[in-house]
């Protein structure tokens, strides 16, 4: 079997990563559904999940939504019983989002097998797999993250 040549396995990632994505995407909408939410609603609440407590300011950034928008999804998060807001205890003023243990049990259900079965997989990789694939996906994080703000800044020039 011959070996492949950089530029094949360039392709090869390339084509991985989208249908990673495509997968993922099928997995979220999945389990939006079954959440009875939207997708939006769907990515705050996994925003919640991953950073704890944050201010509606700083979900309404990472979600790329506006203040009115964040401020709706959250009474909407907040109705279903996903979120609650809590005083921030290092500022009374501020409010802080938070996650729910009706969200730990929803997100569990959903996402829990996948990670069950993911486990065994990933346990294969040394160390050394890990931290290249982690800085591969750090770097495409980053690299998505520039072209959305571009893309956003050019929206707003044509405004």
């Amino acid at each position: 079997m011959r070996r492949k040549t950089k530029a094949e396995l360039i392709a090869d990632l390339f084509d991985a990563v989208r249908t990673n994505q495509l997968a993922t995407d099928k997995m979220d909408d999945a389990a939006a559904r079954g959440m009875g939410v939207n997708r939006t609603d769907a990515r705050c609440l996994d925003i919640v999940e991953r950073l704890g407590p944050v201010t509606a300011g700083r979900l309404s950034r990472d979600a790329g939504l506006s203040s009115g928008a964040v401020t709706a999804v959250i009474d909407r998060l907040v109705e279903k019983g996903y979120v609650r807001r809590v005083a921030d205890p290092a500022d009374r003023r501020r409010v802080l989002i938070e996650q729910t243990e009706k969200l730990d049990e929803v997100s569990q259900r959903f996402y829990g097998p996948l990670a069950l079965r993911a486990m065994p997989l990933i346990d294969k990789f040394s160390n050394a797999e890990l931290e290249a694939i982690v800085r591969f996906l750090k770097i495409g994080t980053d690299l998505v993250e520039r072209r959305v703000a571009e893309l956003i800044e050019e929206r707003s020039a044509r405004s």
